[in-house]
């Protein structure tokens, strides 16, 4: 079951999941903008960040999303024809070189086997291929445009399966303060009745 949330609501819950799966500040405020701008052009956005969060307890920095594509971001790759890079729930990666595409105003290309997105410097995205969320995969970035990709439009709201909506925020719950007595005697908390 799918329910629909603003998002604001979801770039702030990705947030603090990335930081309740041991993000830095900055790699989660930059995986709850990755969230938004994914969820934002109906791509599941939130399944990857849960896949990325699941996999970087156990793979090596080079092969997670944030911080390659913060990388890429920041500059510090070659944009033009890469060599393919192994990396986890690629999806990830999209926004980054969307925002990079932007900035060297460069169309780019980032695909892996059965995915393709087209990324233009006016902030447009185009789209061909059916796996677009896997695991992991053999990322290339490259500066040639393939045929036959279809555009991609900005929404206002998110559609998030339950079940992740959840599991996101069991992770966001890993950054809250356990409650204590005194902190409950000095008036913590909404108390035996919650009347706000």
């Amino acid at each position: 079951m799918t329910a629909v949330w603003s998002l604001n609501e979801i770039q702030s819950l990705a947030q603090k999941a990335a930081r309740g799966a041991g993000y830095d500040f900055g790699l989660a405020e930059d995986a709850g903008q990755a969230v938004r701008w994914l969820l934002a052009r109906d791509l599941p956005g939130a399944d990857a960040l849960l896949t990325a969060c699941d996999v970087s307890r156990r793979a090596a920095t080079e092969h997670c999303p944030l911080t390659v594509g913060c990388a890429w971001s920041d500059g510090l790759f070659e944009t033009k024809d890469s060599t393919p890079r192994s990396v986890a729930s690629p999806l990830l990666l999209v926004p980054f070189l969307s925002w990079t595409a932007q900035r060297t105003k460069t169309s780019l290309c980032v695909s892996w086997p059965g995915a393709a997105f087209a990324l233009s410097p006016d902030g447009g995205v185009k789209l061909r291929g059916q796996t677009v969320n896997p695991k992991g995969a053999e990322v290339r970035v490259e500066t040639a445009i393939p045929e036959g990709l279809i555009e991609l439009h900005e929404g206002h709201r998110a559609s998030v399966d339950c079940a992740i909506y959840v599991a996101l925020g069991e992770l966001a719950g890993r950054t809250y303060a356990p409650p204590t007595e005194a902190s409950r005697q000095s008036g913590a908390g909404a108390g035996l009745t919650d009347n706000d």
